[in-house]
């Protein structure tokens, strides 16, 4: 395979972003009520004659000269007789003969370097209309407000050799086109759109392969994939000594492979001639000054004036110029406070992650570039701290109120007086003296802690410039206070002692195997153990052992509360020097320790006892201080920097509470499938095809085929019903889902199972009533510790209440979203409160949703075929299950299948199971993380993710 060269062009097809069409005067704006905005010309009305749009000619004019093109004098319009559905002339008029923009080329950035594509030509056209397909009635509308709108086509020469040359050159004329002003190229409306032409050749071959081309790709990932796809196949091909078919096919998103539609058509196919109603164009030089000199400064340029003008690094000034909304916001940013390098660090370090989280949009940013330039300015000038500024600029995301504003109201303004900020940074060294004389003994780090109270107590007082100075005189000015430790009255060398004074830890009593000839036997004579809190509460009076993480140390005159974190619990611990001959010097949070004492009643302590250390060994150290606050009842920080540091986070008990609580979902879930009778499955999560289909499924490399991660388990439930009966799985699931949501994560645990022998899908909601009844009282058995820490309000389960699609809609009324198809986040919140209201549950069930939508497997009503029996569950105002009865009839399922446009042979194996016989059977799969999220009343599902994986995070 290695041995064919690629060879590929492109045709890239950009609506032009004039106000009205190319051939007559309706609104080319996006969108609109369908056929409301067309007349008798664009829908081809007999009597009817087009007009040329001006705009439309010098659009395209001006893209030919962005993209480096020869603008021709002359050109023409000829007719392309072709049928479309969404075009009801039956033609297009197009260029074919003398095309408006010839001979441009566009450089790309390659690994070897620069290299250029050159176009062929750029002509200007009509684009047709589209189909509306109603999917509840079952009949497809033509919507005509597309149609006329002017398009071009750019027709490069086959200069391009792989996939990431192709997605290269798209994003390059995107770019430029973007600049040129001429289209908005966004590809998820069909602004942009491609055609891939590709065959191969052999390194001494003199001539081009045999072509095939790949229509509408609509996205930068479906070209890469498409691609990468059709040089495999045509590989293959030629290994076997097959010939390549001209032809054109169309790339099947979900399946990553391109399907033959048609043989490939050539000009005399569309039997052009010139288009009899419309006049040739004829452009002067004048003209053409005219229209040159409306052109922007493009991209090159101003990449050119940002790194040499403003100074910025090539890498800053590529990511702001690749998008043209940031490069213009930022443009108008730095003409308002004249600092293009600070502007650039906050456009790129702060504004652009907030936009890549979805917090807020370019298009639709709350403030101008002026107010975004005053909180850069507010920040460089001290008025507010680096920090702040940050806070401020989400804060103006979320209100749209300026800076200033904001930071008044937040007491974020700082008046830099620093007569106060004396006085208070000598109260704070006063209260301190153990910390200041740890600094003066040598240990630098302590500053970091005393700075961090002085900004506490001098929040709006100083800038933390002035704070740091007054802080480094003050500490310099310092005596040793006399009698506050043995640390401070001995200087640097005890210093040296108390980072290994903790007593080491040896345990004489480890556990070692014995041998037998010779050799070690591993017995299960001496098993460790973890603590469990009855060990201490029932044992008053009695030595125990405890192996835990220091989570707190609050040191007294006398003695000092050491709190204890076991993988479960919190323990009080009382050191006193009297009664532990281990020392506690350098002992701090995130040690690991093994501690032995006495159990006392102590009804102030957690749980009302504590352990009166008589030993403290330290079995392993920390090399840095926690950059949060664990041992604080909740973190406090930002979700992000909990998850930036989940592995500190997760040492909180609060976060951890939640992670148990998921832990008690799951074994109150198995826990019931096995007494249910259900068997517990393990599939795979490779697959050839996804269950779910269209285009939110990850797709891998397997082996030099294309597979995907498994969006469910499925095909593998329904198969297992026909030898198990009754199955169920806890695993994860993968949806490449596009959300940056408090709803949305693309890796989640699924709690699934699968039933035979049902007689209707409420079967399956009768079961799923039971479970979830079990495990809130499972719950409240065996995790009330955790429920309690987290405050958790666990739902009663008696009966939840259900209603249809319809039902539904028409309880909301006109507090309903328009979709009739489907509930939106907003109808799930408000359809729950009413269930809440009206029957006093947490719960409702939303049944009977339209059959024509996926999932294929759903059985259509047999009172209504427009409808399936699909069900979801809604928690507190968030779907959490999906479920329903399943097709078991093979005939069934093939007709179910070709209504919704799959190809059968394509889930062959599924089909299997249908062909030699299956149950009736339903199922539902359950998310776990929007369960716990929901139980917990956390904010975002996130929370409720250990590790957790979106569109924005891949780390930790």
């Amino acid at each position: 395979m290695s041995s064919y060269i690629p060879v590929i062009g492109l045709e890239i097809h950009a609506e032009l972003l004039t106000q009205s069409k190319v051939f007559c005067t309706c609104s080319a704006e996006f969108g609109g009520s369908p056929n409301s905005r067309c007349c008798p010309v664009c829908t081809g009305m007999p009597g009817t004659l087009p007009v040329i749009n001006q705009k439309a000619v010098e659009y395209a004019v001006k893209a030919g000269m962005a993209l480096g093109c020869d603008i021709s004098k002359f050109s023409s319009f000829d007719r392309k007789n072709y049928f479309y559905p969404d075009l009801p002339k039956a033609y297009q008029i197009s260029e074919l003969y003398y095309p408006l923009c010839l001979e441009g080329k566009v450089a790309i950035d390659t690994p070897n370097g620069q290299k250029y594509i050159r176009i062929n030509h750029i002509h200007l056209e009509e684009d047709a209309g589209k189909l509306v397909h109603d999917d509840f009635n079952g009949v497809s509308l033509a919507d005509y407000n597309r149609c006329g709108i002017p398009l071009i086509e750019i027709v490069t020469e086959p200069d391009i050799s792989s996939a990431e040359e192709a997605k290269a050159f798209v994003e390059k004329v995107s770019l430029l086109l973007q600049y040129a002003g001429v289209c908005d190229c966004k590809m998820e409306q069909g602004s942009l759109r491609c055609d891939v032409n590709i065959s191969l050749m052999r390194p001494e071959d003199t001539q081009f392969g045999t072509r095939a081309e790949i229509k509408n790709l609509n996205s930068l990932k479906a070209i890469t994939r498409a691609i990468n796809y059709e040089i495999k196949r045509q590989s293959r091909l030629l290994d076997a000594g097959k010939r390549v078919i001209q032809e054109t096919r169309r790339f099947n998103d979900n399946k990553g492979e391109t399907t033959s539609m048609r043989s490939k058509e050539n000009a005399h196919d569309y039997r052009y001639f010139p288009e009899p109603d419309i006049l040739q164009v004829n452009l002067t030089d004048e003209m053409l000054d005219v229209i040159r000199g409306m052109l922007p400064e493009l991209p090159q340029k101003r990449m050119e004036r940002y790194t040499k003008q403003y100074g910025l690094p090539e890498n800053d000034a590529q990511i702001i110029v690749n998008q043209k909304r940031v490069s213009d916001f930022y443009d108008a940013a730095v003409e308002a406070y004249p600092q293009p390098k600070s502007i650039a660090n906050f456009v790129i370090v702060e504004l652009l992650r907030r936009v890549n989280l979805g917090e807020v949009t370019m298009e639709a940013l709350p403030f101008s570039a002026q107010e975004f330039a005053q909180l850069v300015q507010m920040a460089d000038t001290e008025q507010v701290s680096k920090n702040d500024a940050k806070k401020i600029l989400r804060k103006m995301i979320e209100t749209g109120k300026d800076a200033k504003t904001i930071a008044e109201e937040s007491g974020m303004l700082i008046a830099n007086d620093t007569s106060k900020a004396e006085a208070v940074i000598a109260e704070i060294l006063a209260k301190q003296a153990d910390a200041v004389a740890q600094y003066q003994s040598g240990e630098k780090k302590v500053f970091g802690f005393l700075m961090g109270q002085c900004t506490k107590e001098l929040r709006g007082v100083c800038t933390p410039a002035a704070m740091k100075e007054i802080l480094e005189k003050k500490l310099s000015e310092a005596t040793l206070v006399s009698g506050t430790s043995e640390a401070a009255a001995d200087s640097e060398e005890t210093v040296k002692e108390t980072e290994v004074s903790c007593t080491p830890y040896v345990n004489e009593a480890a556990y070692r195997p014995e041998r037998k000839d010779g050799i070690l036997q591993i017995s299960t004579d001496q098993l460790l153990s973890e603590f469990d809190f009855s060990e201490a509460a029932d044992h008053v009076g009695e030595e125990i052992t405890i192996r835990a993480c220091v989570h707190k140390i609050r040191k007294m005159s006398e003695f000092a509360f050491i709190i204890l974190r076991t993988g479960r619990y919190l323990i009080q611990t009382l050191y006193a020097p009297a009664q532990c001959k281990d020392s506690i010097d350098g002992l701090r949070e995130g040690n690991f320790v093994l501690a032995r004492g006495v159990v006392k009643q102590n009804e102030k302590a957690v749980g009302g006892v504590e352990v009166q250390l008589s030993a403290l060994q330290l079995i392993s150290g920390s090399n840095e201080d926690y950059p949060l606050k664990v041992s604080n009842k909740k973190l406090g920080c930002s979700l992000d920097v909990n998850l930036d540091n989940r592995s500190v986070a997760l040492r909180n008990v609060y976060e951890r509470a939640i992670f148990k609580v998921q832990e008690g979902v799951v074994g109150g879930f198995r826990e019931f499938m096995l007494k249910e009778g259900f068997t517990e499955i393990h599939t795979p999560k490779i697959v050839a095809q996804g269950a779910e289909g269209g285009a939110n499924i990850f797709h891998l490399e397997y082996f030099d085929k294309p597979a995907f991660l498994n969006q469910s388990p499925q095909f593998y439930k329904q198969t297992a019903v026909a030898f198990f009966d009754r199955v169920f799985e806890i695993a994860p699931v993968y949806r490449a889902e596009k959300h940056a949501t408090s709803r949305h994560i693309n890796e989640y645990i699924g709690l699934d199972f699968e039933m035979g022998y049902i007689d209707s899908m409420y079967d399956v909601m009768a079961m799923e009533t039971a479970m979830l009844r079990y495990v809130m009282e499972y719950l409240k058995e065996h995790y009330a510790y955790e429920l309690d820490l987290l405050q958790a309000d666990v739902p009663v389960i008696k009966e939840i209440p259900c209603v249809t699609l319809l039902e539904a809609k028409e309880i909301l009324g006109n507090k309903g979203s328009k979709n009739k198809l489907d509930l939106e986040p907003e109808d799930e919140v408000a359809i729950c409160e009413y269930a809440k209201e009206t029957f006093g549950s947490d719960f409702i069930f939303v049944t009977h949703f339209p059959s024509s939508k996926p999932p294929f497997y759903a059985m259509n009503s047999r009172e209504d075929p427009r409808l399936a029996y699909k069900f979801d569950l809604l928690f507190r105002g968030l779907e959490i299950t999906s479920g329903g009865q399943r097709i078991h009839n093979y005939q069934e399922q093939l007709e179910k299948m070709h209504a919704q446009g799959l190809d059968p042979e394509d889930f062959k194996y599924y089909l299997e199971a249908h062909k030699y016989g299956l149950p009736p059977h339903g199922g539902l799969g359950i998310g776990l993380e929007r369960l716990v999220m929901k139980l917990l009343g956390l904010s975002n599902v996130r929370q409720a993710s250990m590790f957790p994986r979106d569109i924005n995070r891949l780390l930790p």
